[in-house]
């Protein structure tokens, strides 16, 4: 595969968008859903919201991924 037939698929696939587009079509109050979850963590320490979070434990089930360390290891 030459580097512009790569370019070309890239400009295709639109992965996260498509999925956010289907998402929210769907799903109206996913993200305020999530966000509306308790949190347990202590604020001191969090480094990304809970509906990052969310949609990250979403996306690795959607994936096929069984754990997010095979998910990090995958995708990276």
């Amino acid at each position: 595969m030459t580097k512009k037939e790569k370019r070309e698929r890239k400009k295709q696939d639109r992965g996260i968008v498509d999925f956010m587009m289907v998402a929210n079509h769907f799903f109206h109050y996913l993200q305020q859903w999530i966000s509306e979850m308790n949190d347990p963590r202590d604020s001191s320490y969090i480094t990304y919201s809970q509906t990052d979070l969310g949609y990250m434990a979403i996306l690795k089930n959607i994936c096929g991924q069984h754990t997010m360390r095979e998910m990090e290891e995958n995708f990276n």
